[in-house]
């Protein structure tokens, strides 16, 4: 388990992360989707199936129904949210970044009477335990200081028999070690001596890229799932699902082409560790 970070430590950190997401989500954004003066939320040729992957994996595993309090957690602009939100009878967006949440009620298809929006610490949620019947967590413990205290939280405001789904970005898999040794590999053909990169721990926080880049902590399958276990959550169902990252070139060539992720997302939900991330089923006892 993480060492948990000294208060000054954790006092700058969040400075730092804060500014960073104040600053530069909208770089992401504009990565899968585009936000039309109507209010339109339109994806790009490399946002559209991954998006629509997960909105799908979403509303299948979530089961919402109109007797529901819905929470996200970690909702960013709402472009799973505001879709959910219509089987929902009451939902919570919560996020710590102003700017996505006044993004997110200038969408065209946005319901301020069934949407609440909240700026809030995501470690620290302002809700009443035991408050909500459903939850998600999309894409985000990857972004934050302490996981495991957002998975904490959103376990005290579920309901008994509630149903959470996290989904992750996986970086320790087999196809990813292979590529650090064809790396090694290289390196010690081509410049002698030089020592690698230095690798976190697989689900623990990397300080030196607080502030720098969006993903401060790596995850692998075995590892999110322990998390999610220890934290008092029963997992019940686990997907995978495929790249998407538009930095890596392998998926600039294959995403936008609907054949070729259709395969790797089929390739992917029989192996979810083959993928490029999970997206897993969880019900609080």
């Amino acid at each position: 388990m993480t060492k948990p970070l000294e208060p000054e430590l954790r006092r700058v950190l969040l400075e730092k992360l804060r500014g960073f997401y104040e600053r530069e989500l909208a770089e992401g954004q504009g990565a899968y989707f585009n936000v039309r003066d109507s209010g339109e939320l339109i994806p790009t040729p490399m946002g559209r199936h991954w998006l629509a992957e997960h909105l799908g994996l979403f509303t299948d595993l979530l089961g919402l129904a109109k007797s529901d309090r819905f929470l996200d957690v970690g909702c960013g602009e709402g472009y799973y949210t505001v879709a959910l939100a219509r089987a929902a009878r009451q939902t919570t967006a919560a996020d710590v970044s102003s700017s996505v949440l006044r993004l997110m009620g200038r969408l065209r298809d946005f319901d301020p009477d069934r949407v609440q929006r909240v700026v809030t610490d995501v470690e620290r949620l302002p809700f009443a335990a035991g408050g909500f019947d459903k939850a998600l967590c999309s894409h985000m413990l990857e972004h934050v200081l302490d996981d495991r205290a957002v998975v904490a939280e959103i376990h005290r405001v579920m309901k008994p028999g509630g149903v959470a789904v996290f989904a992750i970005p996986l970086k320790y898999t087999a196809q990813y070690r292979l590529l650090r040794a064809v790396e090694g590999v290289a390196r010690a053909v081509l410049k002698p001596g030089k020592k690698p990169y230095p690798v976190s721990p697989a689900g623990e926080l990397d300080v030196r890229l607080v502030g720098v880049q969006a993903h401060i902590r790596h995850y692998s399958a075995p590892v999110f799932r322990k998390m999610l276990e220890e934290s008092g959550f029963r997992v019940t169902d686990v997907k995978g699902v495929w790249f998407h990252d538009p930095r890596n070139w392998f998926v600039r060539f294959t995403q936008p082409r609907r054949w070729t992720y259709s395969l790797g997302s089929r390739l992917s939900k029989r192996w979810p560790s083959l993928g490029a991330g999970l997206v897993v089923r969880t019900v609080r006892p």
